[in-house]
């Protein structure tokens, strides 16, 4: 059994006790830091000064606070503190996936009962899951792809109008993770810099200079606001056919999850894939 000693909570895994320290509840995904309730994160957010609300392109990222340099380089010599039971861990477990046998029950409900359009309140009633509620969220959202076109006037009015709010909530996530990751020092065209460049193909990042990241080589890296998995429809199938394009045309690189990713989900020779929380924290230690 694994213990969480500021909640008193038992978890049969390890794995399950990780994936609640890195919820919302625990975690600050811009400092890397763990609180023992929601209401001392909260206090650490209103009283940092490194939380702001910014705005980019006209859109206003009140979930995703800037980082500067000043605090990025700070937040470099900080290492995170996991409580697992007694024990004080001074960097964050590796993330290597969660398995397809927690993901596909979940998955299979949330198809399921997409004609009714479930919360993850509702769908979490119908089954049990040690999975972080992000990534329940993205499952339903998924299950809900499958849904049939709804033709009327009304209904293609709203399915526009939430894929446009589904691409300024992934621009604003992919903006705060290319601008962390420029904050710590690494020198890269953005998508929109290699667009005025005339260069092709366009990951989110490219390398001036190919870099290391935990032990992989990597020329360019590309973000994904969402989990990633093998049954994702219409999602698993593009992904993969980009990563390979990706891959053969500029070299090695590395994928970045937000919400992490299903083991094995997909599989292209000389691609890494990370979760965004990880992946920073390798990235600050390495610069």
């Amino acid at each position: 059994m694994a213990h969480c000693v500021p909640c008193d909570k038992q978890f049969t895994t390890r794995y399950a006790l990780e994936q609640h320290l890195q919820s919302s509840k625990h975690l600050c995904e811009d400092c890397n830091r763990f609180f023992k309730s929601t209401r001392s994160k909260e206090q650490h957010i209103k009283t940092s000064s490194n939380h702001c609300i910014r705005t980019q392109r006209g859109i206003a990222d009140k979930a995703q606070p800037q980082v500067s340099w000043h605090d990025a380089k700070m937040k470099r010599n900080q290492a995170p503190i996991l409580m697992v039971g007694a024990t004080l861990y001074s960097v964050i477990s590796p993330y290597t996936g969660v398995p397809r046998t927690a993901v596909a029950p979940v998955f299979k409900m949330a198809c399921h009962l997409r004609f009714m359009k479930p919360d993850v309140e509702m769908l979490l009633r119908r089954i049990e899951t040690q999975l972080d509620h992000g990534v329940v969220s993205a499952l339903i959202e998924a299950a809900l792809r499958l849904l049939p076109h709804d033709n009327t006037a009304e209904g293609r009015l709203e399915a526009k109008e939430r894929m446009q709010q589904k691409k300024e909530r992934a621009l604003l996530h992919e903006l705060s993770f290319v601008d962390q990751a420029r904050d710590l020092g690494y020198q890269f065209l953005t998508e929109d810099e290699q667009k005025k460049s005339q260069l092709r193909p366009t990951p989110d990042i490219r390398f001036i200079e190919p870099v290391w990241i935990h032990g992989h080589l990597c020329h360019w890296i590309e973000y994904k606001s969402y989990f990633g998995f093998k049954a994702n429809p219409f999602i698993a199938s593009k992904d993969k056919k980009q990563f390979n394009k990706y891959a053969s045309e500029l070299g090695s690189g590395a994928v970045v999850y937000k919400l992490g990713f299903e083991i094995d989900h997909i599989a292209v020779p000389g691609i890494r894939f990370f979760r965004e929380a990880e992946v920073l924290h390798l990235m600050g230690q390495q610069t």
